[in-house]
């Protein structure tokens, strides 16, 4: 997984530019029959490098990431729940940059994908990287057309989503506030035999993060565009 992000936020007056790009490489292991709660699934991290010429963002220790693993269920759907990682300390401290995978796969109908149908959906993650800041997705897909993935005949999912992002926590011992929004663009592929076989997408964000005891408001937009590709 490929990530390219470009944030600018004010702070007393200055504007701060960042610009980072990262590369994840990692094994996404799903096993069955599934049970009422879904696919045994396991993701494990192999590690996490920076582009050449950029650093990890907020000083976080990309190494902590070697051999971190997420343990949950897959349900058909897509949605990965009840996960559990092997090390807490390591994925709380990289949730800025890799997330927990909780919305990784493609969101699926109940009846399953065919070739043209459309659907909508609701997506609620809770990111406690920090303190409690939740972002809630109204995601709007649509199955275009067969095509090529890198040689494996794949359904092509054109998903489109609105996002609200609020909250709030404590970091470097002060209190904040956090309100924003944003808007995503991207595609998915799922094949034949129903493996994900990986997509594109392209985030805008924009947020308001608020310190109260400094009576401070920093305003700050984000811009992120993320490629997966399963590798042979």
């Amino acid at each position: 997984m490929h990530q390219i992000i470009h944030i600018e936020q004010e702070f007393q007056g200055m504007r701060q530019p960042l610009d980072f790009g990262l590369r994840a490489f990692f094994a996404v292991t799903i096993t069955g029959p599934a049970d009422t709660s879904g696919y045994p699934t396991t993701i494990t991290i192999d590690s996490i490098a920076p582009d050449s010429g950029t650093t990890a963002p907020m000083g976080i220790n990309l190494a902590a990431a070697k051999g971190l693993s997420f343990v949950g269920r897959l349900s058909p759907r897509g949605q990965f729940k009840t996960q559990s990682s092997s090390d807490s300390t390591a994925a709380l401290s990289l949730s800025p940059v890799v997330g927990s995978f909780k919305n990784f796969f493609p969101r699926l109908p109940v009846t399953g994908v065919t070739a043209g149908a459309t659907w909508t959906d609701t997506t609620t993650e809770n990111d406690r990287a920090a303190g409690t800041v939740t972002v809630t997705s109204m995601n709007r897909s649509h199955a275009a057309n067969w095509e090529d993935r890198n040689g494996t005949r794949a359904l092509r999912v054109d998903v489109t989503s609105e996002f609200s992002i609020k909250g709030g926590g404590t970091q470097a011992g002060q209190p904040f506030e956090v309100a924003g929004s944003g808007m995503r663009s991207g595609v998915d592929y799922i094949a034949v035999d129903g493996r994900y076989v990986g997509g594109e997408s392209h985030d805008s964000t924009s947020m308001t993060i608020t310190l109260p005891i400094q009576a401070m408001t920093i305003p700050r937009t984000q811009v992120s565009r993320t490629t997966v590709t399963v590798l042979p």
